[in-house]
């Protein structure tokens, strides 16, 4: 089965006219804001690799399976790749702010189950576990600069990186991480930017392979279905419980916005 973030065509079409009004410029190397701070070379890729950049990997990886790490370590490199070939947005992205945004975005899925609620969308989940970590590192020193503004793009990104009906009017971060997470589904085809090639796309995976992704993360969000299903309805994870979790759909009845709306008290 093949996997999109993204809940229609139309929305698809939005985000590209949005992003692609922008001008491309072929430049590889970090943003003008992150100029001044240490880098290093992913997969052809020139990232920050601050004391908090190193930590987010860290932590991200503690807490993935490899499936979802490599995930998340290609969706950084991708969106990488797409934002330093865009001049508006090199200058408007800190690229320390996208790397913890896009290393923790899925932290919503920990494999230990310690970063996981019973009542919370996967996607608030990883928002929260995100905050907490800048908050830990601010604390013990490793983070620098963060302030609540670029706590709560981090989170915001990691909340709607899913909802491109939302993100596509967020702030540049945040709207920029989910593409490079996008494209790590179908490559150049879900590239919303359409600036990815294929030779890039093959190298980074090549560093970081796929490891099933599609089926992969169909089954996490099955999981959701089954375990906490409130979270999935009225969300792009619903048609999943609809397909393939047994008595999603009638207990989902009742539960819905539509009834919500089909039940408003009489005037």
């Amino acid at each position: 089965m093949q996997l999109l973030k993204y809940s229609s065509v139309a929305t698809f079409v939005v985000l590209l006219a949005t992003v692609n009004a922008l001008p491309h410029v072929a430049k590889t190397g970090l943003s003008a804001r992150g100029s001044n701070i240490p880098t290093q070379v992913i997969a052809g890729v020139t990232v920050p690799d601050t004391p908090i950049v190193k930590a987010a990997q860290a932590y991200a990886r503690a807490h993935s399976d490899d499936m979802t790490f490599n995930h998340v370590m290609r969706s950084w490199l991708f969106g990488a790749i797409i934002i330093n070939k865009n001049a508006t947005q090199r200058a408007a992205i800190d690229p320390e702010t996208h790397a913890v945004a896009a290393l923790l975005h899925d932290l919503g899925w920990d494999n230990t189950g310690e970063l996981i609620s019973e009542d919370k969308r996967f996607e608030v989940d990883g928002a929260i576990a995100a905050w907490n970590f800048i908050d830990t590192a601010i604390l013990n020193g490793t983070a620098h600069g963060w302030d609540e503004n670029r706590k709560q793009l981090v989170w915001d990104t990691i909340a709607l990186h899913t909802t491109p009906t939302i993100f596509a009017y967020k702030q540049p971060v945040v709207a920029m991480t989910a593409v490079g997470i996008f494209s790590d589904f179908q490559g150049p085809n879900s590239d919303m930017s359409h600036t990815l090639t294929w030779d890039e796309y093959t190298r980074v995976t090549g560093a970081f392979p796929r490891h099933d992704l599609g089926p992969s993360v169909s089954k996490i969000i099955c999981g959701f279905g089954r375990t906490k299903p409130a979270t999935t309805y009225d969300t792009w994870m619903m048609p999943f419980g609809d397909r393939y979790v047994e008595n999603y759909t009638q207990e989902a009845k009742g539960h819905l916005a539509i009834d919500l709306v089909q039940g408003a008290l009489p005037n």
